[in-house]
């Protein structure tokens, strides 16, 4: 069974409400559940990937253009 899947759209959000959204969002996911988080504002591009590697939250980047987009996934699963 594949994990739920939430998307997380902060492309209208600059810093730091990006990164403040982005971790009550990782807080209140359920277990298990992926988290798919979209940016635009250059620094939440560059903050927010570096506030995950600091507190080791695993992710992908799946896409770096227009947006970033970042996936997430329950590192207790």
């Amino acid at each position: 069974m594949q994990a739920p899947l939430q998307i997380l759209d902060l492309r209208q959000q600059r810093c730091p409400m990006a990164m403040v959204e982005t971790k009550l969002a990782i807080r209140a996911r359920a277990p298990g559940q992926v988290l798919r988080v979209l940016l635009s504002d250059p620094g939440s591009r560059r903050d927010v990937p570096r506030w995950l590697d600091k507190v080791g939250i695993p992710y992908q980047v799946l896409e770096d253009e227009a947006w970033l987009t970042l996936q997430l996934t329950d590192p207790h699963t």
